[in-house]
């Protein structure tokens, strides 16, 4: 019988950050933001082409219960999260995941709300040219409590 042997291996970032000297975490973190400076433009692109693939698609669901409809909004919605956080646009993630969320609820209740998807999938394309703060904030309060509807159903 032979023994079996666990090799558990050092990681090499662990060493790299017990070494002195390195970037100072302002610069650091100057030079990620001019990163994402310069992908932002796609980003927002890719974000516009993403709510427009949800528009199609809620337009293609019809007003009895659509499980497939949603499954697909779901995977299109969640492609987009964190893409808002790049485009500078914070509440545009908020609303994906209230928006995923509404999703997740309904399909587990087995229930079906069209309204309530199109007004989330109706924000997220104004929230993509929304530059109003507390407007933004004010849309994604209320989607999450569209969302919050379904949560306890």
């Amino acid at each position: 019988m032979s023994a079996v042997r666990f090799v558990f291996p050092k990681p090499r970032l662990a060493k790299l950050l017990k070494l002195p000297g390195g970037v100072p975490v302002a610069e650091a973190l100057e030079r990620a933001q001019a990163n994402l400076d310069t992908i932002r433009p796609t980003c927002l692109a890719e974000m516009e082409d993403l709510a427009g693939q949800a528009e199609a698609r809620l337009q293609a669901m019809g007003e009895a219960h659509d499980d497939a409809g949603m499954a697909d909004l779901y995977a299109i919605a969640v492609r987009g999260i964190g893409g808002g956080e790049v485009c500078r646009l914070p509440a545009v993630d908020v609303a994906l995941t209230s928006l995923c969320d509404l999703l997740d609820h309904l399909r587990t209740a087995r229930r079906y709300d069209r309204a309530a998807i199109a007004v989330h999938v109706q924000a997220w394309r104004m929230l993509l040219t929304m530059t109003d703060g507390a407007n933004a904030e004010a849309l994604v309060d209320g989607l999450k409590q569209v969302s919050g509807r379904y949560a306890t159903a």
